[in-house]
């Protein structure tokens, strides 16, 4: 990104060390399924998440503490989706053994 971008970000927040972690909650976010609020030609072209996570907040359109999409929802999607991978690939191999 950037140092313009980055100034205007750390403008929002009170330090740098937070503006870290709401990158981090939001790139994992995007991560679990959240869908981007930036228009697709504004998109980063990059699989980063994390480029991605800071160009959404530098738009303005989601704000510390306030606009960023439950948390708690979208871990407890994670987490069931990883479980349900696990358990794909241990009936995988238990139909493997009985052939």
């Amino acid at each position: 990104m950037a140092e313009k971008d980055i100034d205007k970000l750390l403008s929002m927040t009170d330090s740098k060390y937070r503006l870290s972690v709401v990158t981090a909650k939001r790139a994992l976010q995007l991560r679990s399924g959240a869908p981007s609020v930036l228009p697709v030609e504004q998109r980063v072209r990059t699989r980063n998440l994390v480029t991605q996570a800071m160009r959404e907040l530098a738009t303005g359109k989601l704000t510390v503490g306030t606009s960023l999409l439950d948390e708690q929802r979208f871990h407890q999607d994670y987490v069931r989706q990883r479980q349900a991978q696990i358990q794909a690939q241990l009936n995988a191999e238990r139909e493997r053994e009985r052939d």
